[in-house]
């Protein structure tokens, strides 16, 4: 990974070997004096724009400042300059080239993600292969890509061999459609309470009903509904009293609803308690 503080160590040496201070870079470099300190402090990094003017500001190139000045023989990244560069001058297409053909790892596509705006990641991912895009690629990308795109990559990728810790690590960047598709190609026999309770707050409250119904079916577990119950819609939580009144649900198995139950659910619950006890 890029070591933010070393790379800030460096550039703020740089600074000072051409005695200017923050403000004389910052004006130089079209930025306000706090940026310039916040690299210094490896707090963030010039965008995608500043980098190659700062590089030839100090006679270095992209490679050098985001190695912190190391020598070639040591650097642990060789390519991210270039990939900066390229799509600096928007040339996306030479990006994924180089990507495609192993010249450059996708190890180092992931680095510079941070840097780039989603709009340019989308421009070098359309232009990836098939075989570059596999999931857990996707899913390390994903913080960094628009919806729409991280949707499309999915899609075209779903055919991979799927893990949980793929669906978990996309949940909160896909749509909701596409989050509700992975779970549903998932084997919901083998759905486990933590596996729910981690991707609930990003599934739709649709996909959050039809879930329930499997456990009332008997496919799911209902310790799975208990960890659910936040993300439960009031209308399915008012059916499940209805049953438990009509004494076609247990209930012990929604006692530990009550917390998300609204006052009249509650005492309907409480009530058909008390008239099943009776009989």
């Amino acid at each position: 990974m890029l070591d933010l503080r070393k790379i800030g160590a460096y550039i703020s040496k740089l600074r000072k070997d051409q005695d200017l201070t923050q403000l004389e870079l910052a004006d130089q470099l079209n930025v306000s004096h706090q940026a310039v300190s916040k690299w210094e402090r490896g707090e963030s990094l010039p965008d995608i724009g500043t980098l190659p003017r700062f590089a030839r500001l100090f006679g270095k190139t992209v490679d050098d400042i985001l190695n912190a000045g190391d020598h070639a023989e040591h650097r642990e990244h060789q390519h991210l300059g270039t990939i900066v560069e390229e799509i600096s001058e928007n040339r996306p297409d030479q990006v994924a080239e180089r990507v495609n053909t192993g010249e450059v790892e996708v190890e180092d596509l992931l680095e510079v993600a941070p840097l780039l705006k989603a709009s340019s990641l989308h421009k070098v991912t359309e232009r990836l292969d098939s075989s570059v895009l596999k999931l857990d690629f996707i899913m390390r990308l994903a913080p960094f890509l628009g919806a729409g795109t991280l949707d499309e990559l999915v899609s075209q990728a779903e055919e991979d061999e799927m893990e949980w810790d793929i669906i978990t690590g996309l949940a909160p960047f896909v749509s909701g459609d596409t989050l509700n598709r992975l779970v549903d190609k998932w084997n919901e026999g083998s759905l486990e309470f933590h596996n729910l309770v981690e991707i609930a707050p990003f599934l739709g409250r649709e996909h959050i009903d039809r879930l329930v119904q499997l456990a009332e079916e008997g496919s799911l577990s209902w310790d799975t509904v208990q960890g659910l119950a936040p993300f439960i819609s009031r209308d399915t939580l008012s059916r499940l009293v209805d049953r438990v009144t009509e004494g076609t649900l247990d209930a012990d198995r929604i006692i530990s609803l009550a917390p998300f139950l609204d006052r009249g659910s509650l005492e309907k619950l409480i009530n058909g308690v008390a008239a099943n006890g009776k009989r």
